[in-house]
Order: C-alpha cells, then sequence, then structure tokens
C-alpha cells in the first residue's frame, strides 16, 4: 500500500508514456487479483425445509448454516440444493474435496443435486443426481436420513460412469443425504 501511494504521489513527475503504462499496469494487476478470488464455498446458508407428505400434510424443517463437508470427505446435502464438488486427485486417487461457488474447473467437478418429485402436495419420490466429467468410473457410500424413521440409515448405489450422470431414486422421504467414501474404480 505503501508503494501505491508513494506511486500516486510522484505521478506527476513521469513522462506521459510511462504514466500511462504504469496505470494499465495496476488496472491488469487489480482485475487479475479479483479473478483469482477464492471460490471456496465451505457453508450453505439458512434456510426452511419444506417436503410434501400425503397430499394435506408438509415437514418442515430450519436448516442452519453450517458446512456442506461435515467430516473428512462427507458432503452432506438437503433437498433442492445442488453442490459443486471441486477434486484434486493424481492417478485416480482422490486428495482433497471442496465445495465451490462457481465450476470454473468443469473438468474437476463433481456437481451433485438432491431434489424431492412430488406431484402436486403428494410425496413421490427423492433423486439424487451426480454428474462425473472424469475418465474414470465414481464410487461413493450414502447415508439417508429418514423422515420416518429420525436416523440415519445406509443406502446403496450404483457408481457413476466415466463422464456420465447418474440417478438414484427412493420412494421414501429423505430429509438429508450423506456421501461419502469417495474413489475412483481401480483397473478402468
Amino acid at each position: 500500500m505503501y508503494l501505491f501511494i508513494t506511486f500516486i504521489a510522484n505521478i506527476h513527475n513521469m513522462p506521459t508514456l510511462i504514466k500511462f503504462l504504469t496505470v494499465l499496469c495496476l488496472c491488469f494487476m487489480s482485475v487479475l487479483s479479483s479473478a483469482q478470488q477464492d471460490n471456496t464455498r465451505v457453508n450453505r446458508n439458512d434456510f426452511k425445509l419444506n417436503l410434501a407428505v400425503d397430499g394435506d400434510t408438509f415437514y418442515e424443517s430450519d436448516v442452519k448454516a453450517g458446512p456442506y463437508i461435515v467430516g473428512k470427505d462427507v458432503l452432506q446435502i438437503y433437498p433442492s440444493e445442488k453442490v459443486l464438488l471441486e477434486v484434486e486427485q493424481e492417478h485416480g486417487v482422490i486428495k482433497s474435496l471442496k465445495v465451490v461457488k462457481e465450476n470454473r474447473n468443469p473438468a474437476k467437478t463433481i456437481e451433485v443435486s438432491f431434489d424431492q418429485k412430488a406431484n402436486g402436495k403428494k410425496h413421490e419420490l427423492m433423486m439424487l443426481k451426480i454428474k462425473n466429467p472424469f475418465n474414470m468410473e465414481l464410487k461413493y457410500r450414502t447415508s439417508i436420513f429418514l423422515m420416518k424413521e429420525s436416523k440415519w440409515k445406509s443406502s446403496n448405489v450404483l457408481p457413476v460412469p466415466a463422464g456420465l450422470s447418474s440417478f438414484e431414486t427412493w420412494p421414501d422421504i429423505i430429509v438429508t443425504i450423506a456421501l461419502d467414501q469417495w474413489e475412483f474404480a481401480k483397473g478402468i
């Protein structure tokens, strides 16, 4: 900051071309700096979760602001959320996962969305969609929190084929879902 103030104070002593180039350089550095701002999205905002139940009844819950990643590479999402999960991998081994605001790196960003499908006010099914941009099959494990049982249960899911999307559906009303044990299939 001191250098910038010194520069501005002495700008009247510089020839016009140098002034122009210096100002242009400063503008370029400012744009470059803002373009490289952190894209990480650590927490979700507070929101009210509303799920259709049986045509007359709704399940409603206040979801407090909190992290998307809730444990060692455990992604927790709620119905109506879409999350962009940027993956750092080396030779097919996932080194880190982080939730990002924008998909600036489509070749290494998994798209995850979780929704409820309802007919009017009547629940039909829950749907998890995962888009895998990698050239390797993606495996993961799911745990679902069922409204009727108010507890976590494991659920079987199929791997996401390389370069494709997968859709998993459940007939139950799921309040939230946790995805973990992310890995690329060996030998593919």
